[in-house]
């Protein structure tokens, strides 16, 4: 009886000291996001037609993500520009990634400074900046490339 009791109480500890190691992770930030986190914090999901996604986030001075996911050539993309709140259309011929940042620089998939044909647009809610570029360039497909980040206070 006394074993049982002390097996049971071990075992108590160790999934009590478990969660409690990943709520620290949680709260600290040590732990990689995975795609619900990043679409929680961007406030939308992605087009469930979304391939290739790729993300990268940051919290150093602030919470940052980058994301690109292609999607087929005809695909709207409005419902998801409604679902993320953007009040501004895309535009024709304009970026809000003229040139790659530091960050930017070492991801291998943000490319979105090579786009030929593309459209962005950019919302600035008061808590957080949201930045899109649609790159056209490839008839078969589009490349979305977003950026997200909160807005520190001083």
């Amino acid at each position: 009886m006394k074993r049982k009791l002390v097996g049971l109480l071990f075992l108590i500890a160790t999934v009590g000291i478990l969660l409690a190691a990943f709520w620290a992770t949680n709260l600290f930030g040590w732990r990689k996001w995975r795609i619900q986190e990043v679409q929680s914090f961007i406030g939308a999901d992605l087009p469930a037609q979304s391939q290739a996604v790729q993300f990268a986030t940051e919290s150093q001075f602030g919470r940052i993500v980058w994301l690109r996911f292609e999607l087929p050539a005809g695909v709207d993309l409005a419902p998801f520009l409604a679902s993320l709140a953007l009040t501004e259309p895309l535009r024709d011929g304009w970026t809000p990634f003229p040139a790659p940042n530091p960050q930017e620089a070492g991801l291998p998939w943000w490319t979105s400074h090579q786009a030929a044909n593309f459209a962005g647009t950019y919302e600035n809610t008061g808590q957080k900046i949201i930045e899109l570029l649609a790159d056209r360039s490839d008839p078969t497909r589009q490349l979305i490339y977003l950026r997200a980040y909160t807005i520190a206070a001083r």
